[in-house]
């Protein structure tokens, strides 16, 4: 037995991260109901949002008029989330239990958001019509749907004056995105690679390139997969091409190359979740991933994994917190998106989820937790480069490309959903 990052007694930090039990990918599919994934393409998202009639704030309350006096924050937070993607401990969330104690406002945690666009089409109609989503924070990753929610002016936007935690602590990758200059009105929560993740014990050669995946000379026949929501953005990488400057002749040749994967005799499956079945069970030599996938499984469960940069390079995204507009206790919801950059909340995610982390200081942390209580694991944690990138690495790693417009969704989705038969 181990103490938690607070110094509890009897608590089990094995358990705590659910190793008894298969970990499903936090960006698998669980259709809870509602919209599956699919049902709404990005061209009908964005038409959906153009034809609004609303104003550009799409609400009563437009973006920048909430009064974020902390004193007004209400007893309750409704706190929406993708499946285990914070720490969890015997039924209950820690940090979140942590936040109660320390301000008295008690939350609602929900993980159910499966995909950005089925999410976003279901909090759609309130969004549009000026009403409150039933939740005071969202996590959506950068791209089209988020580029939306603050074009048309859904999110409430954040007073930064009161984010102590958030500019003392924060990263500098998380700080000023592309997407949202100045974090007006997002905050990273946790942040990753699109890169390859391999078994060591069935390919023939280490992976070092995005070209090996289609040789047999590196991996078995029928045994590479690719991710549909993100081999665009990754072949331009590959292929030498910026993402966030190209355009449609650089998506046709990226295309090019995805069509030429995807014929290869190594060649398995396009997947829009749960390729980490297929890596977990064997059938998969190598696949594109997500680096907390592949990490988690390497260092907490022992698989035989490796997830790599490719020479080319990789992915890089931000899963982003939040507030809705119309949020009913948006004060309280900001209280705790500042209060995850506190380093020691943070830390008590990242040693669960095995992401970036947004707080720099959760390395050193991690480091001395492991230290402490003799868990190689956590040290192994704190000593892989992946999860805490300096300048060199964040230099391979660019964003994708982001969609802003229906003409360039339409024009996307034309040139790559034919390879995966859409």
């Amino acid at each position: 037995m181990t103490k938690d990052p607070q110094g509890l007694p009897g608590f089990d930090a094995a358990l705590a991260r659910g190793l008894t039990s298969r970990r499903m990918s936090r960006r698998d599919m669980i259709k809870l109901g509602g919209i599956s994934v699919g049902t709404l393409s990005a061209a009908t998202i964005l038409a959906a949002c153009s034809g609004d009639s609303g104003g550009s704030s799409g609400g009563t309350q437009p973006a920048g008029s909430v009064n974020f006096d902390p004193t007004a924050a209400t007893d309750h937070v409704n706190f929406s989330n993708w499946p285990l993607y914070i720490d969890k401990a015997h039924g209950t969330y820690p940090s979140l239990e942590k936040f109660t104690n320390e301000t008295s406002i008690t939350v609602s945690y929900k993980d159910e958001i499966n995909d950005n666009a089925s999410f976003f089409g279901e909090i759609l109609p309130q969004l549009r019509a000026g009403q409150d989503t039933g939740r005071d924070i969202i996590v959506i990753t950068n791209g089209r749907e988020l580029n939306q929610i603050l074009a048309r002016g859904w999110a409430t936007e954040l007073d930064p004056a009161l984010r102590p935690n958030f500019d003392a602590n924060a990263a500098d990758w998380a700080k000023n995105p592309p997407y949202d200059d100045g974090n007006r009105f997002t905050m990273a929560w946790q942040s990753g690679l699109t890169g390859i993740g391999y078994n060591t014990e069935l390919v023939k050669k280490p992976i070092t390139k995005a070209d090996d995946l289609m040789s047999e000379d590196y991996v078995p026949a029928g045994s590479v997969g690719l991710l549909q929501a993100d081999a665009p953005d990754f072949a331009m990488i590959q292929l030498g091409i910026d993402p966030a400057s190209s355009g449609p002749e650089q998506w046709a040749e990226a295309a090019a190359w995805l069509q030429m994967m995807v014929d290869s005799p190594t060649f398995r499956a396009a997947y829009t979740q749960g390729y980490v079945d297929d890596l977990t069970a064997g059938n998969l030599a190598a696949t594109m991933g997500w680096s907390g996938d592949v990490l988690y499984y390497a260092i907490w469960e022992d698989y035989p994994f490796e997830f790599v940069v490719p020479e080319g390079g990789a992915v890089l995204w931000i899963d982003n917190m939040l507030i809705p507009a119309n949020s009913a206790n948006p004060q309280g919801a900001y209280k705790m998106m500042d209060f995850y950059y506190d380093p020691e909340a943070a830390q008590m995610v990242t040693e669960w989820v095995l992401y970036m982390s947004p707080v720099p200081e959760v390395k050193e942390l991690i480091a001395a937790h492991g230290q402490e209580t003799g868990d190689e694991d956590l040290i192994a944690t704190a000593d892989n480069p992946l999860l805490w990138p300096d300048d060199a690495l964040l230099a391979t790693t660019p964003f994708g490309y982001s969609i802003t417009d229906d003409e360039a969704a339409a024009e996307w989705d034309a040139t790559f959903n034919p390879i995966w038969g859409g």
